[in-house]
This record gives C-alpha cells, structure tokens and sequence, in this order.
C-alpha cells in the first residue's frame, strides 16, 4: 500500500508554524512596560505655579517598542495648557525638559512616541530625578508640576 505522503508533509509545516507563534507570544510576553506616575500641583512649582492648579501623570516606557507614552488627566484649575514637558531634575530644583508631551488632534495630552533609549534608561534607573509640568500663557515656566514615582 502506498502512503501518500501530501498530508504528513501538512501536519509538519502546520506544526513548525505553530512552534513559530509560540515563540512569537513569548518575545511579546517578555516585553516590559514600565509605568511612572506623578502627582500634579502649583504648590510643587519652584518659585510657584498655579495655586488652584492640580492633575496626574502616567507616563509609560515600554523597552522592547523603544516608545514613551504619556496621559495627563484630571487636570483642572488651570489655564489652556501651552506645553507639556518630562524634566530632569529633584524635587525643588527646576531642570531641563529631555521629553516634549505633545498634545493631541482633539486637544487632550494623551499619547505615544519614539523616545530616546538615554532617557528611557535614565528615567527606568532613577524616576524620582525627573518631573512632569505644564506650562500655561500665564505660568509660562510652569503651572502645575509633579514628580515621577513608580
């Protein structure tokens, strides 16, 4: 009796491909995403900020993609937001910004980019060395501001 030899020739391309995705989900699996969150007020401002500011940050860094996110939410008691920034700096000392938070099409500050690996590792090793501030027209060197902490 002869085998046909079609069907087992199926089941061992089917099985290989399957052993790939495997290894595909654990790769996607492995990778990390760090999340660092600050809390937001004028009163944080070094030489003051809004005092009827406040708001949160999340700012996420995911390794293996190389992105930045950030989400500024709750913001309230402020002016229209003229810029966002990622500063590097101790709580009490003002510091350059190192990461622009753009804005969206629909006006909120939420999204994701390309981020720089420096910055990723440096914020990964050290988050409270860095802080989150807005800026407005009328607090041009910052509104509200707030360390990032795990």
């Amino acid at each position: 009796m002869k085998m046909n030899k079609l069907p087992l020739l199926a089941t061992l391309v089917g099985s290989a491909a399957l052993a790939g995705c495997a290894t595909l989900e654990e790769t996607i699996a492995e990778e990390t995403v760090d999340t660092y969150y600050a809390t937001l007020t004028g009163a944080q401002e070094v030489g003051g900020g809004d005092p009827d500011g406040a708001g949160r940050a999340e700012i996420s860094i995911s390794d293996g993609f190389g992105q930045v996110c950030w989400d500024l939410n709750d913001i309230s008691g402020i002016g229209p937001i003229t810029a966002a920034h990622i500063h590097v700096g101790a709580a009490g000392t003002n510091g350059p910004p190192v990461f622009p938070l753009r804005p969206t099409n629909e006006g909120g500050y939420k999204g994701c980019t390309d981020g720089a690996e420096w910055t990723q590792d440096r914020i990964e090793d050290n988050p409270q060395a860095f802080y989150v501030n807005v800026h407005t027209a009328q607090y041009p060197n910052g509104a509200i501001r707030g360390q990032l902490r795990r």
